[in-house]
């Protein structure tokens, strides 16, 4: 009898553990772009250091920037004419405007971006376009644009997609991923003249 249990735990184990391990190779359901950018001049000051933030959210103070991005394939939960995800009964398309966050990394401050679409709803985005107006690191109310390109995770494992590439007026630049951040967050520095 006592071997009849444990051979039944045993097989309950081996079950339980098989079906996780299947669960590890279907695609997510969402996927992650996180971008962080430091902003430097051509002696290597910090452009982004000292902004200022909401009090309430910690992101950047929203009256500082606008931050538009649009996704390379269209889809029905983003809009690329609002830069948003598309009014549904009940919310506010402006609650779910992109936002800029900053934290501190390598001596610099960084803008952070952390941009998520649903797979099912969305696909696959290989180049998301990121169009920035902030006259406190550019020095200008002018809209400045990066085109990123994204390798995507086919595992459940990993949600978030790997940036090998950002062009910025005309110069390409190889993000790297953050150290600690297992492939799931990109950095890269952006030299303004």
């Amino acid at each position: 009898m006592k071997t009849l249990r444990i051979v039944r735990l045993l097989a309950l184990m081996i079950y339980v553990s098989s079906c996780d391990l299947l669960s590890f190779n279907t695609p997510p359901e969402s996927i992650g772009y996180n971008l962080y950018l430091s902003f430097q001049d051509v002696s290597g000051n910090d452009l982004v250091k000292g902004i200022e933030f909401n009090d309430s959210s910690g992101a950047v103070k929203d009256s500082l920037y606008t931050l538009d991005i649009i996704v390379s394939e269209p889809c029905q939960n983003w809009d690329n004419t609002t830069y948003n995800a598309p009014a549904r009964p009940g919310f506010i398309p402006d609650v779910n405007l992109p936002q800029l966050g900053m934290v501190s990394y390598n001596g610099y401050s960084h803008l952070t971006n952390h941009f998520g679409l649903s797979v099912k709803n969305c696909g696959e985005q290989k180049k998301l376009t990121y169009k920035l107006k902030c006259p406190y690191i550019f020095g200008d109310d002018a809209v400045h644009e990066f085109i990123t390109y994204w390798d995507i995770p086919h595992d459940k494992i990993n949600h978030a997609a790997k940036c090998y590439r950002i062009v910025f007026e005309g110069k390409e630049i190889t993000p790297t991923p953050m150290i600690n951040h297992e492939n799931t967050t990109f950095t890269a520095a952006i030299i303004l003249k």
